[in-house]
Order: C-alpha cells, then sequence, then structure tokens
C-alpha cells in the first residue's frame, strides 16, 4: 500500500500544481507498477508511464544510485532497522538530508542553501535541456544501431577489397 498511498500523494500534487505537460513517471517493472490498481490511478491522467527493462538497472542509474545511498543512510548511520518509528525517522532523514547534508553535486553545499542562492540568482542558471532534441527512438539505441551499420559497411568494404585482390 506504500506505493499506491506514495501514487495518490503524487496525483493530489499533481492535480493542486494544475500541471498541462505531461509527467513522467519512470518505474522499473515491479508487480505494483505494472498492477491493474496502479493502473486506474493513472489512466484519466495525463502521466506518461516509463519502465526500465528487467534486469537493467542501468536504465535509470541516476535514481539507482541515490536510492542506494539513502539506503546505506537510512540503514548505517540513522539505524532504520533499530527504530520503532521507521515514518519519523524518514521524516528526519529528510530535514537533515534537505538543511544539513553537505552534496558532492552541489559543490559541498547544502539542498536548501543551494536553492535559496538559486532563488536569489546567486548561481548562474543553466538551461542544460535548452539544445535537446527529443526523439522516438531512445539515444543509446540509434548510437547502437549506427555503430552496427558502420560496423557493417566496414565488413563490406573489406570483402570488397579482398575480392578485387583476389
Amino acid at each position: 500500500m506504500q506505493y499506491i498511498d506514495g501514487l495518490i500523494d503524487l496525483l493530489q500534487h499533481l492535480d493542486n500544481e494544475n500541471i498541462v505537460d505531461p509527467v513522467v513517471i519512470h518505474t522499473d517493472q515491479g508487480s505494483v507498477y505494472s498492477s491493474l490498481a496502479y493502473n486506474e490511478l493513472i489512466k484519466d491522467r495525463n502521466i506518461n508511464r516509463s519502465m526500465s527493462r528487467p534486469g537493467k538497472p542501468t536504465d535509470n542509474p541516476v535514481n539507482e544510485s541515490l536510492n542506494g545511498w539513502i539506503k546505506e543512510e537510512l540503514f548505517i548511520d540513522f539505524k532504520m532497522s533499530e527504530s520503532e518509528n521507521p515514518e519519523e525517522l524518514v521524516k528526519r532523514y529528510i530535514k537533515y538530508y534537505n538543511s544539513m547534508r553537505p552534496s558532492w553535486a552541489l559543490n559541498y553545499d547544502i539542498p536548501d542553501l543551494y536553492y535559496q542562492k538559486y532563488m536569489n540568482n546567486e548561481i548562474e542558471h543553466k538551461n542544460t535541456f535548452e539544445n535537446r532534441v527529443l526523439t522516438e527512438v531512445p539515444k543509446y539505441v540509434l548510437r547502437k544501431m549506427s555503430t552496427s551499420i558502420n560496423e557493417n559497411e566496414t565488413k563490406n568494404s573489406n570483402m570488397n577489397t579482398f575480392k578485387n585482390d583476389n
């Protein structure tokens, strides 16, 4: 139920924010995300589902990495397995993560302070997706296809050279 509760919270947030553009929800192919109940909840919403391929955590390395760090900190540093109130512990962890934990990716700043600097224009606003071209076929698939075509052209060229030499 925690997944369904989380999705209900997300749906309420999306409704409250009046978000017009489609929202992409990327998940693994776990039974929760492929269940009828889950799909029933999102069917009338402007949500595009995205699922990792089976056994391919590399489809979403950022989330996999972040989840690993969070789990490690919760279980090792915050002793979650010994907690009598895991929900309260997670709330404390979120507060710690946002307001006390320096982040390497933010040049060892704290997320709340970094966000504040960003909103005050003290940090350069970069539009890293400005020149991004969206494609129906993922870019890694296009690269692989391109590599395969180049390899075949090289093989054919080598075969023609071999034939001409003999």
